[in-house]
């Protein structure tokens, strides 16, 4: 639904600049003086009024920034690191092949239903997109996996069932073959 607000906001905007296009155009069919203090002072008040709307929506919108102030310990950490051609996710760091190896095929790492989930995804090699499906198939939450970068993600995972995390970024010929499953139980 707000999608459809912005939608009639945006129709309603744009209805005022074609009446403002047509009033300048309606107004300027006759030559005449031009008063430039006069128009001087109405660009400095559109210009002001402008920027007053602009840090208005800004300060409205400010709050709903959908990222967290991290100012509590999440509920669980998961290490994820992301190799050609398989994540691996465990409950503890991942710095070697070997550990690589040992969390891509072990079971699956359990989460409890409710908890705040800090993923920690990395990457061995080079760039994968690490993206965090729902038991139903819906895209919750994605990042980039980065050779020698820590990107930090954090999730709610309220609906119990096995998630599935693929590879959003195409990474070489098995790239579809790329996934791993969390669960939450």
């Amino acid at each position: 639904m707000p999608q459809l607000q912005v939608f009639y906001f945006f129709l309603v905007l744009m209805g005022i600049v074609a009446l403002v296009c047509i009033w300048v155009a309606l107004s300027t069919r006759q030559a005449g003086e031009v008063d430039t203090g006069a128009a001087y002072r109405l660009r400095k008040g559109f210009f002001i009024g402008l920027c007053s709307v602009f840090l208005v929506l800004l300060f409205i919108t400010l709050p709903k920034v959908p990222y967290s102030a991290e100012t509590s310990p999440p509920d669980r950490v998961v290490h994820v690191v992301g190799k050609q051609f398989a994540f691996a996710l465990s409950d503890n760091p991942i710095a070697t092949d070997r550990e690589w190896e040992e969390g891509t095929y072990s079971k699956p790492v359990e989460v409890p239903a409710g908890a705040m989930v800090e993923f920690r995804v990395t990457s061995l090699d080079v760039n994968h997109g690490f993206s965090l499906y729902s038991p139903s198939g819906q895209l919750l939450s994605q990042t980039q996996a980065m050779p020698g970068y820590v990107n930090r993600l954090r999730a709610v995972l309220d609906e119990r069932g096995r998630y599935a995390v693929l590879c959003l970024e195409m990474c070489g010929m098995d790239h579809h073959k790329m996934r791993a499953v969390l669960d939450v139980k």
